[in-house]
Parts: C-alpha cells; sequence; structure tokens
C-alpha cells in the first residue's frame, strides 16, 4: 500500500495548525523521507499533491513554503455561485455526491477522527458549452445529515449549510491564488496542463469546528472578481 497518503495527511495536518514557522521552508523532500521512513519519490509526490491543492508553493533555490505565509492582501468577499442556477445560459454539473468514510487527510482537514462520516460533492459549472469552475467539496456529515436528499445541480450547498446545518456557521475563511493546472482539472476545464487558472480555498467553521472545505478552480481567462471599496 502506498505511504503517501498518509504523509500527506500528517503534513496538511500540520499546515491547518499553522506548525510551520512563518517565513520558513518545510523540511526538505530528503528530511521528509527520513522522518517518515519513506523514498525520496514517495515525499515528493505527498508534496507535489499539496502544492497541486494550494497548500505550498514552491520557490527555486529556497524550498517549499506553506501558501499560507505568503504576503496576504486585504479581504475579497466573494459569494460563488448562489445564483448560478437563475441564468438560462449557465448548470451545475454533479460528478459526484456520496457519503464517505473520512481518510486521515479528510480527517485532518475537517478536524474529525479517521473513519467518521463526510459528504463528497464534485461539481462543474458551465456557462453554456464551457466549463468555468469546479468544485470539490468536503461536508462534516454530523453538520447537515440529509445534504444529499436536495439536487445538488440546483442548490447553493454554503447556503444550505447557513441555513440548516445543525450547528451555526460563525465565520468563513478564504484564500485566493494563482495556480497552474494539473491534468485532471485541466481536462475537466478544457485546457492545457499548466494553464494559468484561480484557486479558491474556502473553510467554513461553526466556532473552531470546520464544517466544511472547498477548493474552486476557476478559469481566468472567463471569470473575474470585482470588488468596491472606501479609500
Amino acid at each position: 500500500m502506498s505511504k503517501y497518503p498518509a504523509i500527506k495527511a500528517a503534513i496538511k495536518e500540520r499546515l491547518l495548525g499553522n506548525e510551520y514557522a512563518d517565513g520558513h521552508a518545510l523540511p526538505s523532500e530528503p528530511q521528509l523521507a527520513r522522518e517518515f521512513s519513506v523514498s525520496r519519490m514517495t515525499a515528493r509526490r505527498a508534496i507535489d499533491e499539496l502544492e497541486r491543492e494550494g497548500y505550498l508553493y514552491r520557490v527555486q533555490g529556497a524550498g517549499t513554503f506553506p501558501s499560507g505565509k505568503r504576503f496576504q492582501q486585504g479581504g475579497f468577499p466573494v459569494s460563488l455561485f448562489a445564483d448560478w442556477s437563475s441564468h438560462p445560459n449557465k448548470r451545475t454539473q454533479v460528478l459526484r455526491a456520496e457519503l464517505l468514510p473520512a481518510t486521515p487527510e479528510i480527517a485532518a482537514v475537517l478536524n474529525v477522527s479517521a473513519g467518521d462520516a463526510f459528504v463528497f460533492i464534485h461539481r462543474v459549472r458551465w456557462d453554456k458549452e464551457t466549463p468555468i469552475v469546479i468544485e470539490k467539496r468536503y461536508v462534516d456529515a454530523q453538520a447537515l445529515p440529509d445534504l444529499l436528499s436536495y439536487d445538488l445541480s440546483k442548490v447553493s450547498v454554503h447556503d444550505l449549510l447557513a441555513s440548516q446545518a445543525t450547528v451555526p456557521l460563525t465565520r468563513v475563511e478564504q484564500y485566493l491564488q494563482a495556480v497552474n493546472v494539473w491534468p485532471e482539472e485541466a481536462g475537466l476545464l478544457q485546457l492545457a496542463p499548466g494553464t494559468a487558472t484561480l484557486l479558491i480555498r474556502r473553510t467554513a467553521f461553526s466556532g473552531n469546528r470546520r464544517v466544511s472545505y472547498v477548493n474552486y478552480w476557476v478559469r481566468s481567462d472567463r471569470f473575474s472578481f470585482q470588488n468596491a471599496f472606501t479609500p
């Protein structure tokens, strides 16, 4: 059995727990390989996937750093896709929606125990014949036990959580960054691998409890964000 998922989960848990010092690189791949008693290739695969998901970024000659340690500028209120289904030329395609036991990696993301139930939702947002956004969402099943009973091609999961969850949502954290899309997401967005896209990572909390975590990959050639502020 491959060991990289366990390594990836352990590193992700450290990242989510802010265990890496501000501005300092993560341990090198050889160091991680020694720590987890695996090959350097296995350690590199875990790091590659965390970079793909936006948790890490590499600086040539300097190392690998947590994305959360990069310069952060202000806020950007983004209300993604709540009214998507109301537009005649827009639609949502549900690729997967199922109840699953949490792997160690998902347990780290949602701060639950391995084996606890969560809902996985994988959707693509279309504008006419063009895929615009990929959504991969992980929801603590206890927060909204009947989530899968809704038509997920029509509803906003965030709105459902805000109005129907068994626990109140108290805050949402989100990060927006540019990434080069990997082959899996590139295929779904009908882009060449390596094309620049926008990645939004959003976590919804009830107190200190993580209720939902979602990644959005957004085509930057077909989508833009606008905000207004008082100078």
